[in-house]
C-alpha cells in the first residue's frame, strides 16, 4: 500500500463510513459493509465538469449517505486549458496524485505537485490552472455527485 492509498483509507475511516450506506464506483453497499475497495480508481473515466473552454473533470468514487456530515471522495483531473474558477460551498481536501496544478485563492498561489495536500474551506473561491495536466484525490463534506 502506498501513501496515496493510505490517505484514501484514512479519509474513509475517519469519516465514519463503516455504519453508512456507501456508493463505490456506482454500486450501493449495505450499511454492514466495513470497507470499500476500488481497484485501480486512477484509471477510471472521470466525467467532464462541462464548462466551455475548461478541460476539468470530476468523478465521485465513494461517499457516505446523508447524516449531519456527508462525505464524498473521488478524482479531479485538470488538463491545460482556460483556468477553472470554483467557489466552494463545502469544505474539501485534495491530494495531488500525478502531474501539477497551480492553485490560487486570490492572495496565495502555489504550484502543487504529487504528494502535496490542499484544503479549501467552505466559502473559498479557488482558481486552478495547469501547464500540462494534474490529477487529484478529493474528499469533500458534501453529498456525492453534488459538486
Amino acid at each position: 500500500m502506498n501513501r496515496f492509498h493510505a490517505f484514501a483509507i484514512l479519509a474513509l475511516t475517519t469519516a465514519g463510513l463503516s455504519g453508512a450506506t456507501v456508493l463505490a464506483h456506482g454500486v450501493e453497499k449495505p450499511s454492514t459493509a466495513k470497507m470499500t475497495y476500488v481497484k485501480n480508481a486512477q484509471a477510471m473515466d472521470i466525467k467532464s465538469m462541462s464548462m466551455p473552454g475548461i478541460e476539468a473533470f470530476l468523478q465521485d468514487v465513494v461517499g457516505s449517505d446523508g447524516g449531519p456530515a456527508p462525505l464524498a471522495c473521488g478524482l479531479f483531473r485538470l488538463e491545460k486549458s482556460e483556468p477553472l474558477k470554483y467557489e466552494y460551498t463545502y469544505d474539501e481536501a485534495k491530494i495531488i496524485l500525478d502531474g501539477e496544478m497551480t492553485v490560487s485563492d486570490g492572495t496565495t498561489t502555489v504550484e502543487a505537485h504529487r504528494g502535496d495536500v490542499l484544503f479549501f474551506p467552505k466559502g473559498s473561491t479557488i482558481t486552478f490552472t495547469t501547464a500540462s495536466s494534474g490529477l487529484g484525490f478529493i474528499c469533500g463534506q458534501r453529498q456525492r455527485d453534488a459538486a
